[in-house]
């Protein structure tokens, strides 16, 4: 009967892997949406690389939709597209194509449109499309930023150069350094005069004040008298810039002063002359192609970096279940790091009171008396197991692999009622020699609140229970468990620490 039981059990067990499987890829062939719950929606793209049929469509990173079909029409694209009915589809909605992955892959951010809108039809057309700009784009803009640049350049060439204008700067920058230093110096040693002018304009103005009282006619007059010295100023100005766009004698200041303006154009132009011949650091940026694009390149990694970094979640949780058969309690630590929606890095601490159970054969030669030639020997080993899983989700179905408590080892969940509900699958413990088979747990996680669960289950399914014969403490086989936890994320621990007193 034994020998019976044994292949049934494994048979069964195949059988009922290759039924998940086959249901899971029937999911994927025919979509997590059925047609009963869906519309069909028509958007034309210009440009639909890295889209195909089954890439994503998504509201506030959730998916809603998928493609179903690409056709080209003209020179456009015709993407039809299969979005949920409860979404409440607006006219004025919006399709946003957007880069998924370092790989190519592109998915479609879906805007539902305003309230106020009238609703989409079933085989409407969303006109408010936006395609993402690809690496030509932006090389056809740096082009005309570069022919900018160098027009820019050109003209303070003509403008700037020569030893005669790199002279006149010198002296410029002399004569501001002279000019401030005297303002200073001035400054700093007629500050108690400025004090003693201030206090006359105070006594002045406050005699003008008791002088001009009730003399307003007066004052109007002095006003007009003031209005028609300016114009005179003015007319005095005008007859002065006259005079000096005429010929000046050659030892005039107008005309030493406009050679030497002449010569700092001539500096400029040849220091525009050197950029664009690629001397120097700054020429060198400007005129080697290949060292603009490594700086393009730099600075787009830095902000797809800086991108990452912000969208980057984690996840805390702390677990313990009660073994009924052990009559103890397995601990758990878990962190997940989410980069995005469907996959995640589980890291994680395990406290097993079944431990590690190694089996060792002794061989005595001569044996002893009364003792056999070969001896059995059985030693457990109770440390902390570690989990390092790399999970990757598709609709509501998770796929696991890695590291499970120091073993490799394989894992599914299945996801309902919006994560509220998960079933989840391990094996692993594939190379344990005291066990007959892999150790299989499966088990179900209820949130009840925010970030309190339940979860219960069964221990290794396939394997009988095994104890001890010194103190009957169970050492492995199945077992059955019931417990709890707490999961939070990181901006969970923001709130956690912003609230928290701290002695002073």
């Amino acid at each position: 009967m034994k020998t019976f039981l044994t292949p049934f059990r494994v048979g069964l067990f195949v059988l009922v892997s290759a039924a998940f499987l086959a249901a899971f890829l029937i999911v994927l062939k025919r979509g997590v949406f059925s047609s009963g719950e869906t519309m069909t929606v028509i958007a034309y793209f210009r440009d639909a690389s890295g889209l195909g049929k089954r890439s994503r469509v998504q509201t506030a990173g959730i998916p809603v939709g998928e493609i179903t079909d690409i056709v080209l029409i003209g020179d456009r694209a015709r993407l039809t597209i299969k979005v949920r009915k409860d979404l409440g589809l607006h006219i004025d909605a919006s399709l946003i194509k957007r880069s998924e992955s370092f790989l190519g892959d592109f998915l479609l951010d879906l805007q539902p449109g305003s309230p106020g809108a009238p609703l989409m039809p079933d085989g409407g057309v969303i006109r408010n499309v936006i395609d993402a700009q690809g690496m030509q784009s932006l090389f056809d803009s740096l082009a005309l930023i570069t022919s900018d640049i160098q027009a820019v350049t050109h003209s303070l060439r003509d403008t700037l150069g020569g030893d005669a204008g790199e002279a006149s700067l010198q002296t410029i920058l002399h004569n501001l350094t002279q000019l401030s230093s005297l303002v200073e110096n001035t400054a700093r040693n007629s500050q108690a005069n400025i004090a003693s002018i201030l206090e006359n304009v105070r006594d002045v103005s406050g005699v003008l004040r008791e002088a001009t009282r009730g003399e307003d006619r007066s004052v109007r007059e002095i006003v007009e008298n003031i209005r028609t010295i300016s114009e005179d100023v003015r007319s005095v100005m005008a007859d002065v810039k006259n005079t000096l766009k005429g010929n000046q004698p050659e030892n005039s200041q107008v005309q030493s002063t406009l050679q030497k303006l002449d010569k700092t154009l001539e500096n400029l132009a040849q220091v525009t002359q050197d950029i664009r011949d690629g001397k120097g650091p700054v020429g060198k940026l400007i005129e080697d192609e290949r060292t603009g694009q490594q700086v393009n390149e730099a600075v787009q990694g830095v902000a797809d970096y800086a991108n990452r970094l912000t969208s980057l979640q984690t996840e805390v949780s702390l677990s313990s279940v009660y073994l009924f058969n052990a009559q103890s309690a397995r601990n758990e630590v878990a962190v997940k790091i989410i980069p995005s929606p469907d996959k995640y890095y589980l890291l994680g601490v395990v406290d097993d009171p079944l431990g590690d159970t190694n089996v060792s054969y002794v061989v005595t030669n001569p044996p002893g008396l009364y003792q056999p030639a070969v001896q059995k020997l059985t030693t457990t080993n109770y440390t902390l197991k570690f989990n390092a899983e790399f999970a990757k989700r598709y609709y509501f179905a998770t796929f696991r692999f890695g590291i499970i408590e120091s073993t490799g080892g394989v894992g599914a969940d299945l996801n309902f009622f919006n994560d509220v509900l998960a079933i989840k699958t391990d094996i692993f413990n594939f190379g344990d020699q005291a066990l007959r088979y892999p150790r299989l747990r499966v088990s179900a996680n209820v949130t009840l609140f925010q970030h309190l669960f339940l979860s219960g289950g069964i221990d290794d399914v396939f394997n009988p229970p095994v104890r001890s014969t010194l103190d009957n403490r169970l050492l492995s086989g199945r077992d059955y468990f019931l417990g709890g936890g707490i999961h939070f994320t990181d901006d969970d621990l923001k709130a956690i620490l912003t609230v928290t007193p701290v002695k002073p």
